[in-house]
């Protein structure tokens, strides 16, 4: 591997540990393109507002091939409580980045106030921890002398919360989040003075609709804006063609970012399984083969009401 492709990597990396290393400041949440499929990662307020208890897992390799590119796992359960209008949820979630790993826990409660017949607003809060760990002693370092990267730093149990609002029916949805307020400090326990960052506030916007094109195939445009302070705003566009139920087949569009094709297909009335790739329009579509996503989703049936399929929001 030659020189230039070295010192690229270097430069690349350093940028992505900023808000980690640094008092850099840019979207710190892993990011879906696959998002449509389980609002929950992003708004506690999606808890419940479907009509039995389901399990989602999301997988995303980020620029394959690229030493230390981002890597997240994602697990949500999200279950109803029909006698109390209310819905409850969990989320974990593993992320890998370069030399930072973090792992998050979340619960998720939603009350679900009924405007109308079709429409119903919900409110929701999360709370729940991180842990943090940072590998800086074997990162590659030009000068050997920076104190920030003699000790690597660990933390556990950093505290956060979040709310969320969302509006739906059955042809469209809204909502609007914050599912981290805090802006946690990270200072490695005070092994040294200087400071390793903070989270970062995320403010994220969804909405999306459904449209007959006619009697077997529907039309899912969607929408998922991500708002950070200091930070270039995020905007994912997306579009699924749905064929007689079952199959999903959609492209999207991360502005100044990337092209993404996606597939979804409803294996049974319980099992759906999903499959998402991301073409980059940056320099490191050079050096990386892309990025892909995987989703299993899973609906829990415990009496013998019919699933509604497939899920459209």
């Amino acid at each position: 591997m030659n020189r230039s492709l070295n010192s690229l990597k270097y430069v690349v990396l350093i940028i992505l540990l900023l808000p980690c290393v640094k008092q850099g400041k840019a979207q710190q949440d892993p990011m879906y393109t696959q998002y449509m499929h389980n609002p929950l990662t992003v708004n506690p307020a999606y808890a419940g507002s479907t009509d039995m208890m389901s399990a989602i897992f999301l997988a995303r390799e980020q620029w394959v091939g690229f030493d230390g590119a981002p890597k997240s796992r994602t697990l949500t359960l999200s279950a109803p409580v029909s006698k109390y209008d209310i819905g409850a949820g969990f989320a974990f979630v593993n992320d890998e980045l370069g030399p930072v790993k973090q792992n998050s826990f979340f619960a998720d409660f939603a009350y679900h106030l009924k405007l109308s017949e079709r429409a119903t607003l919900a409110m929701g809060i999360k709370g729940g921890f991180d842990m943090i760990q940072i590998d800086l002693m074997n990162l590659d370092l030009d000068q050997g002398n920076d104190g920030t990267f003699t000790q690597n730093f660990a933390e556990e149990f950093i505290l956060n919360f979040g709310v969320g609002l969302y509006y739906y029916t059955d042809r469209f949805y809204f909502g609007a989040s914050v599912p981290r307020i805090l802006k946690n400090n990270y200072d490695n326990d005070g092994i040294n003075t200087t400071s390793l960052g903070y989270k970062e506030r995320h403010y994220f916007v969804t909405t999306g609709a459904l449209f007959d094109l006619n009697d077997y195939i529907k039309l899912k445009p969607s929408i998922l804006s991500k708002i950070v302070w200091n930070a270039p705003l995020s905007i994912d566009l997306s579009a699924n063609f749905i064929f007689f139920d079952r199959l999903w087949l959609g492209t999207g569009y991360r502005v100044e970012d990337s092209m993404n094709f996606l597939v979804h297909y409803q294996l049974t009335d319980q099992l759906r399984v999903g499959y998402a790739f991301d073409l980059t329009e940056s320099e490191l579509r050079r050096y990386s083969d892309g990025t892909h996503e995987i989703m299993l989703a899973f609906d829990f049936k415990f009496n013998k009401k019919k699933i509604m399929t497939p899920r459209y929001f």
